[in-house]
């Protein structure tokens, strides 16, 4: 477990994300970032364009999302940031019951600075952002070149890496059982196709054998070799890789949160996704709502980042 604390320059960068789809989304939105850009420790808070987006996972019947992100400058630690981000949660009346369900206000601390680590209330950076389409191209308007710190790819590289292909993970962690369900899971319960064997285009180092891809279902299991695979999907229209390696680790309520070497590949220069798994079905779950995050559709609703201090045009 690492300590989240201060970074080691006075005044280090954050990112942060908004969003919302119960009530009034645009007043709490832009409530929350008051409080953020008004905060005594805060400079030079800058906001992307707010876009509104459908919702990914959780139950159904949600209204769409506001979504939009943040950059400042801050004195507060990780940590800091994280009380008073949950602190301006609480006072716009989000409850915490189901994960994913309808939210009043949800913000979330992206990147801290160059810091990585983790605690049982955060992890920084965040360990699924390079999956969320709806973080990674407003980021892009408002933070290109910052780098993310694992990989060492900025923003806009990893919002073009995104967009440049379909959605598709390769499943690495775990064991061969775990992996092997969850393709099984994918493919009978979210219609998502799976290719089995080595998967061209990841890095000879990394062990990739299955790849889950939201692309023309065909049956499980999907190709026999690499060759099959480009044959008959096309794999060549995924980039010839995947878009993001996806990390697994089994954990238990006892060990939860397992340290960022056990589960991050610091010699991989690729995106990734990190998933601990402690029930199979919800991970399947959580695996296709991330190829959907992907992908997910945005709509801009503001022409600037000027929306937390204009009034609202309509």
């Amino acid at each position: 477990m690492l300590f989240l604390g201060r970074s080691l320059f006075a005044m280090p960068y954050c990112l942060l994300s908004f969003g919302s789809n119960l009530g009034d989304r645009f007043a709490r939105i832009r409530r929350a970032a008051a409080a953020i850009a008004d905060h005594d420790q805060v400079r030079n808070f800058v906001a992307s364009r707010l876009y509104e987006t459908p919702p990914i996972g959780g139950p159904k019947g949600q209204e769409p999302f506001l979504n939009g992100v943040a950059r400042i400058e801050t004195s507060l630690g990780a940590d800091d940031v994280l009380r008073l981000l949950q602190q301006i949660e609480h006072d716009l009346g989000r409850e915490r019951a189901v994960r994913w369900d309808a939210r009043a206000i949800d913000l979330d601390v992206v990147l801290y600075g160059d810091l990585q680590g983790e605690n049982r209330r955060l992890a920084v950076p965040h360990p699924r952002y390079m999956a969320r389409r709806f973080v990674l191209i407003p980021a892009a308007e408002i933070a290109a070149a910052w780098r993310d710190p694992r990989i060492g790819w900025t923003i806009a590289q990893l919002a073009q890496h995104l967009e440049q292909a379909p959605p598709s993970l390769a499943l690495t962690g775990g064991t061969q059982e775990m992996r092997e369900s969850l393709c099984h899971a994918l493919h009978e319960r979210f219609g998502v196709t799976v290719f089995m064997e080595s998967t061209p285009g990841v890095p000879p180092h990394v062990r990739v054998p299955w790849v889950a891809s939201f692309l023309p279902a065909i049956p499980f299991p999907a190709c026999s070799s690499p060759a099959a695979a480009d044959q008959t999907m096309g794999l060549s229209r995924m980039g010839n890789s995947p878009r993001l390696i996806a990390h697994l680790q089994w954990t238990t309520p006892e060990s939860r949160w397992p340290a960022t070497h056990q589960i991050w590949h610091s010699d991989l220069s690729w995106p990734q996704y990190r998933l601990e798994i402690d029930s199979p079905q919800w991970a399947a779950a959580e695996l296709a709502s991330a190829l959907l995050s992907m992908n997910c559709p945005l709509a801009p609703v503001t022409d600037n980042g000027l929306w937390y201090v204009d009034e609202r045009v309509d």
